[in-house]
């Protein structure tokens, strides 16, 4: 009987998914979190490009992501290229990064605007 996912590739996977939440929260918090923001102005100094890639959290996560794969090395499939490999899991572990930031993001911008409109809410009942 042979086997779909071997330990080896288990643990591949496993890696991969500790390395897409890890960047997604990283990239979430250096581009968004007010605690980054003077680093956000200072990348800014560097020009367009430097200061685009510490605003935007898709951009950061490729650079956190890649790191993660120079460590880690994790492949999930074994076509007897390593490159080919090495790549293929780099940019699943980028698509799952994506993904979660995509919904941090959105769950962020959705507190954002409920605490504006709480704050228009109690505008409106002050004034009368």
């Amino acid at each position: 009987m042979t086997t779909v996912f071997s330990p080896d590739t288990l643990n591949s996977l496993w890696v991969c998914i500790v390395i897409a939440l890890a960047a997604s929260s990283i990239a979430i918090s250096i581009t968004q979190g007010e605690l980054f923001a003077p680093l956000r102005q200072y990348a800014q100094r560097f020009g367009h490009m430097t200061g685009h890639l510490f605003q935007c959290f898709f951009c950061i996560s490729h650079w956190v992501v890649f790191a993660g794969m120079v460590f880690y090395h994790p492949t999930l499939t074994h076509s007897g290229f390593v490159l080919v490999d090495w790549i293929l899991a780099g940019f699943f572990t980028l698509t799952l990064s994506t993904l979660v930031s995509g919904l941090l993001f959105k769950v962020l911008l959705t507190g954002m605007a409920k605490k504006v409109r709480d704050k228009e809410v109690k505008e409106i009942f002050a004034a009368k």
